[in-house]
């Protein structure tokens, strides 16, 4: 299921998720409300990454998350047709009882519903007013705007894109309107999504391989190592990658020659890049060798592996670690930050006094965080972590207790479960760790 966040005021997030009710379960939707829309950006700064997608309400929302985080593949909105203003032009019409000459427009600047309406329309008004405004505009100040033009008698009524403004011109008796988004559009915009997340759930579930190619020349060079040196070192190195390839949820093999494959899902292996690209760095500062790694994707376990060992070759032509070509045959450009070692925590001298307190390792304490983060959990209990951490749940739970008495997570609930015992302890890490 694929979390979609709705953002807006609570009259339009009530009637989207009234919209949303006649769609499939594939999506869950949560609102995620605001009084003004300048709120946006804290709801995404704190929300990002709990969500699969975002819907807002209307541009204006839209506009501010744009503006606090760039990357918009996880954003849709539902966009200003000519229906919308039609309407709330008619509702003008109808609720004044009387001729209107001239109208108040405000409309956010990155829209130009106002102009494409009008140019269709022939009604006779000898003004129409149209004010322009950035996305952080606060409405309050559209308020007064259109007030002072009210009072002024250079305008008879107001269509307004805030519903806020609309509330309190009427207060002032006022004729207004707000310029709503339709219920079609609105549907429109639902299918997008989810289309988008099938097509996004067939490419996590593609065939994935992962081929990992160890350097064995090194062993020629090195003609007195004992024979029981290098095969500890194999086994060594073996141990660590059928570790990643637990990480993958993948099935390991070796074979042969210091080459080893693992067959998973595309979703599971970008999971996990950036761990990949951490265990070939600490294999080959541990054991002096080169290590490069191709990664193919494709609709079948043939496609995939040939895929795997096109970016194996380029790997070595190129002379990088890790390479990724996806089923159509071409390399995937994987940028930075999704290839890094772990964030490492030295400059932080208050976390570190914490973990020093309550003897919590700094290794401990990224890994947890990694997993967390990797696995977008907003809440975990000690057996999710015991399996990933591949440790006793007893284990973890005394881990568990030490970051809680360290005060890095806290307690939120219980989980409850089906068959007789009792229930899990429910904990989320503290925002500030995150």
């Amino acid at each position: 299921m694929y979390k979609v966040g709705v953002v807006g005021p609570i009259k339009s997030v009530n009637r989207i998720l009234e919209v949303a009710k006649e769609f499939s379960n594939d999506l869950s939707f949560t609102p995620l409300i605001y009084h003004t829309a300048t709120e946006t950006t804290q709801i995404i700064k704190e929300h990002y990454d709990a969500f699969d997608y975002f819907l807002f309400s209307g541009p204006i929302p839209y506009e501010v998350a744009k503006q606090t985080i760039k990357d918009t593949k996880k954003y849709f909105y539902i966009h200003l047709l000519e229906t919308g203003f039609y309407q709330a032009l008619l509702q003008l019409l109808e609720s004044t009882k009387s001729k209107i000459n001239c109208l108040s427009i405000d409309i956010i600047n990155t829209s130009n519903i106002v102009d494409i309406s009008l140019d269709q329309l022939k009604i006779p008004m000898k003004e129409m007013i149209v004010k322009e405004f950035e996305a952080h505009t606060n409405y309050k100040d559209l308020y007064e705007y259109h007030v002072h033009l009210y009072k002024e008698k250079k305008v008879d009524a107001v269509l307004t894109c805030y519903p806020e403004v609309m509330k309190l011109l009427k207060k002032d008796n006022i004729p207004a309107e707000w310029i709503s988004t339709t219920k079609l559009a609105t549907k429109q915009v639902i299918e997008l999504i989810e289309q988008r997340s099938q097509i996004s759930y067939f490419k996590r579930t593609q065939i994935g391989v992962c081929m990992i190619d160890v350097d064995t020349k090194v062993y020629e060079e090195q003609s007195e190592q004992l024979s029981y040196e290098i095969q500890f070192a194999t086994l060594k190195m073996n141990e660590e990658l059928l570790t990643l390839s637990r990480d993958m949820n993948g099935s390991f093999f070796e074979i042969g020659d210091g080459k080893y494959i693992v067959f998973s899902s595309r979703g599971e292996i970008l999971d996990n890049v950036s761990l990949l690209n951490e265990t070939i760095i600490r294999l080959k500062k541990s054991w002096k060798r080169e290590i490069i790694a191709g990664i193919g994707f494709g609709d079948s376990a043939l496609k995939a592996e040939i895929n795997a060992r096109k970016a194996i070759y380029k790997t070595e032509v190129e002379n990088k670690e890790i390479i990724i070509i996806d089923n159509l045959g071409e390399v995937i450009d994987v940028s930075i930050e999704h290839i890094h070692s772990l964030s490492t925590i030295s400059d932080n001298r208050l976390i570190l006094n914490k973990l020093k307190d309550k003897n919590i390792s700094i290794q401990a304490f990224e890994r947890v965080r990694d997993i967390i983060h990797r696995k977008k959990w907003n809440q975990f209990t000690s057996n999710d972590l015991a399996f990933e951490l591949k440790m006793s749940n007893r284990n973890a739970q005394r881990l568990l207790l030490s970051f809680k008495e360290a005060e890095i997570v806290e307690q939120v609930g219980e989980e409850k479960i089906a068959k007789k015992g009792r229930p899990r302890k429910l904990y989320k890490i503290k925002k500030e760790y995150r």
